[in-house]
């Protein structure tokens, strides 16, 4: 997770570009004055590139401002593209940025001490992260269910390593620091059963107590309660669309 710095990119490209507006400017002039001068050679410096590119030995004003667009306009187009493709990458979840503060306020870390040790926010103050910031590897979309489990697993955990139960698992291999615990992907396995399971037995359970309801009026009723039950849980555990879970409790 690292800061975007829109603020000085946005400055840095409005120095390109008013650099670019003076230079222009410069070059229109001098096309100009060139253009009217009583030298047939200066005449079509505008109009000839290999003229301009061998000018008299003591008037390359025009062919100097032009290299000189050519740099800076190349370095212009460069940041340009450059903060686009910055907006494109995500901002990080609140899981990340609590992760990253637990751990440069554990006793394992070496946490920075200058100006940008709170880049990230820090335990006492969560929200206190600096704005902008942009993940490069940001962790893989997932629903609402997933997300709030994994959540929760996190402070069950450790709640179990205070109480010791860490020794019986085995360290990781792929931590740095040996470490042991509980993988995300398996929380997040154990949730796809949970919501496979609860997706198929909703229907069967309507049909069944539809089945058993004898008034038309309490069936509509039912139905119309078990839309809003199919609406809440695709919209708070799936990462359904709106339009999505519109077609399907309609169906």
């Amino acid at each position: 997770m690292f800061r975007t710095f829109r603020g000085l990119n946005a400055e840095n490209l409005l120095y390109y570009q008013a650099e670019l507006t003076m230079l222009e400017k410069k070059l229109t002039e001098q096309q100009h004055v060139d253009f009217l001068s009583n030298d047939p050679h200066k005449k079509r410096y505008a109009l000839d590139w290999q003229r301009l590119s061998v000018p008299e030995a003591a008037d390359t004003m025009q062919l100097d401002l032009i290299l000189r667009i050519r740099q800076v306009l190349k370095e212009y187009n460069d940041a340009l593209i450059q903060q686009a493709q910055i907006f494109t990458y995500p901002e990080p979840q609140w899981q990340d940025l609590n992760y990253m503060q637990n751990f440069l306020h554990s006793e394992m870390s070496l946490a920075l001490c200058g100006a940008d040790a709170v880049t990230w926010g820090q335990v006492s103050a969560r929200k206190g992260h600096s704005p902008n910031l942009i993940t490069l590897c940001p962790r893989p979309k997932e629903d609402g269910l997933t997300n709030y489990i994994t959540s929760a697993a996190g402070s069950t955990t450790r709640v179990l390593f205070r109480l010791g139960l860490y020794r019986f698992l085995r360290p990781s291999r792929m931590d740095a620091h040996n470490m042991a615990g509980y993988r995300k992907s398996r929380v997040a396995k154990i949730t796809y059963w949970m919501t496979s399971t609860f997706a198929y037995l909703v229907p069967v359970w309507t049909i069944f107590v539809l089945f058993f309801t004898p008034s038309v009026l309490s069936q509509l009723s039912l139905v119309a309660a078990f839309n809003v039950l199919l609406s809440t849980f695709l919209s708070g555990m799936t990462d359904a669309k709106p339009l999505e879970i519109f077609a399907i409790t309609a169906a």
